[in-house]
């Protein structure tokens, strides 16, 4: 029978889910008229109480002086985290889902039910009335959300997903945009409380496969999709450095200078993994994606493909949020269950 274990938002994501309902509980966060507590402070003192918060985002300086009233999340990972916060009644508009794994976590749907989805374009983010744009690096060109110069000149500012302006991304890069999140928004005690869960579940997931030897640690293989002959892999970034935090290699770690890359099936022959990690999103189904691997007579001799070592992930579950402790805690529970008995 075909070992084949998938991710699902309803169980394997548990741990966040339920600090995301403890959090949001703790704060107050219900309210759907009014920010809670400090922000809501904050608005009924003046904007002078604000002061000016400072962000380095890269090579960029952005200043706030007045909190953000009208956010614009390009991506389902910014509006995760900034529910998460409880800040969600900032969210003026989020991106349409681009594929259909991406969907909010279950525990946080109901708080995304009154956000509306915009189609991308820079006439539609200025329609909404924003005055701050979170995405990926991707969103700010011309050909996305529009260019940091563009939302500028029209005095909107614009916070980059730190990971996506690093060479190479790791949960760190998670905990600085919540912790940007924090001071952005007067939350700085919910966002290092946010911050701390997470890196506590991540500390377990380590001390429970502290005793894996180095010759014994599993070799791991992403498939993110496949065009062909050409699979298309990663090089480093934060998938690669959950799998490492749970205790296996990534066997293409460093093989381009790029985070992702196209390769060919012969790479994934002589790297000899122990374990697929099969990345769910996009046109090409996950039943495809096994297909192409299961039919390959090059690849039947692979560990992973011998024994049928599959783990199928959304693709969102390792992006740039508070999905990362979760998904490294599933990836240690496949490499080493006995670990977890």
């Amino acid at each position: 029978m075909m070992k084949l274990t998938q991710i699902t938002r309803a169980n394997a994501l548990a741990a966040a889910f339920l600090l995301g309902a403890s959090l949001l509980a703790g704060c107050g966060a219900g309210s759907a008229s009014a920010p809670a507590g400090e922000e809501a402070a904050v608005q009924a003192s003046g904007e002078d109480s604000y002061g000016t918060v400072t962000i380095q985002n890269g090579d960029r300086t952005v200043t706030f002086t007045e909190m953000p009233q009208k956010v614009l999340c390009c991506h389902l990972y910014a509006a995760e985290n900034m529910v998460m916060l409880g800040l969600e009644d900032y969210i003026a508009g989020k991106n349409i889902p681009t594929n259909p794994a991406e969907k909010p976590l279950d525990e946080l749907k109901d708080r995304f039910e009154g956000i509306e989805e915009i189609e991308r374009s820079h006439e539609n983010a200025v329609a909404l009335g924003t005055d701050l744009v979170i995405g990926q690096v991707s969103a700010f060109k011309d050909t996305g959300w529009g260019s940091y110069e563009q939302f500028e000149s029209k005095g909107i500012n614009c916070l980059t997903i730190t990971g996506t302006i690093v060479q190479d991304e790791t949960v760190e890069h998670v905990y600085q945009d919540i912790e940007n999140l924090g001071k952005i928004f007067k939350v700085e005690d919910r966002a290092a409380a946010l911050i701390a869960d997470i890196q506590a579940q991540i500390d377990e997931v380590q001390e429970a496969v502290k005793d894996v030897a180095e010759e014994d640690k599993v070799k791991v293989f992403v498939l993110d999709t496949f065009n062909g002959n050409e699979i298309y892999t990663t090089s480093s970034g934060l998938e690669s450095n959950l799998i490492e935090l749970a205790g296996g290699i990534n066997c293409t770690r460093g093989m381009a200078d790029s985070r992702w890359f196209n390769t060919s099936v012969e790479t994934l022959v002589e790297t000899n993994p122990d374990i697929i990690i099969i990345n769910d999103y996009g046109s090409v189904t996950v039943e495809e994606k096994l297909e192409f691997i299961n039919s390959n007579p090059a690849l039947r001799d692979v560990p992973a493909v011998k024994n049928q070592a599959y783990l199928t992930i959304p693709l969102v579950a390792v992006m740039q949020d508070v999905r990362a402790a979760s998904a490294c805690k599933t990836f240690a529970q496949y490499f080493y269950p006995e670990c977890f008995r």
